[in-house]
């Protein structure tokens, strides 16, 4: 019996969900957590906070530029951004 692969389509939409995150926060950013999210509804795609938080504190080129207020309470302000 074939073992099964550790990329299930699930893992796989995640993966892409992240990597669609990353790639507007390089077109757009820098932009706070609500801009994200309000970009990811506009898109039509789901808003999962794990896969958010993974986009944003996963991945090498993102990093927390700083805070601001929302409307909700101070929000992260995130960009793109490469280190050398």
């Amino acid at each position: 019996m074939a073992r099964p692969s550790r990329w299930s389509e699930e893992r796989n939409a995640n993966r892409e969900q992240a990597n669609w995150i990353v790639g507007w926060l390089r077109l757009n950013g820098p932009a706070s957590t609500p801009e994200i999210i309000t970009a990811l509804e506009e898109e039509g795609r789901e808003v999962r906070a794990h896969i958010l938080q993974r986009a944003l504190r996963k991945s090498p080129f993102i990093h927390q530029k700083g805070r601001t207020e929302g409307e909700k309470g101070q929000v992260s302000v995130w960009e793109w951004r490469v280190e050398d």
